[in-house]
């Protein structure tokens, strides 16, 4: 898909404006960084959860997370028997290949 010029230079102007945020920014202080940081994080916070969101349902994540306990309880219940460190194995087994 080919941009038009407007989109371009609209595209610029953003750009532009991030880093005159950014230049201003190395002239400061950490600690008036890590706070205009978090700022910036929590003026993005809504469009992080809604990415977040649509990742989890285009993997087809969804419900409430259950703990690992429950996970274990699961694998347990499964025939899965921790002593056996099958999943270590496969690691060890992976990094000498």
């Amino acid at each position: 898909m080919a941009a038009t010029l407007e989109e371009l230079e609209k595209r610029l102007i953003m750009i532009e404006q991030e880093l005159a945020c950014w230049r201003q920014l190395i002239g400061t202080s950490p600690a008036e960084r890590g706070a205009w940081l978090l700022r910036a994080a929590g003026q993005q916070q809504a469009q992080i959860t809604a990415g977040w969101a649509a990742a989890l349902e285009q993997m087809g994540v969804c419900g409430q997370p259950i703990g690992a306990e429950k996970v274990q309880e699961m694998m347990t219940a499964g025939g899965v028997r921790p002593e056996d460190n099958e999943f270590s194995r496969g690691i060890i087994e992976m990094r000498e290949e």
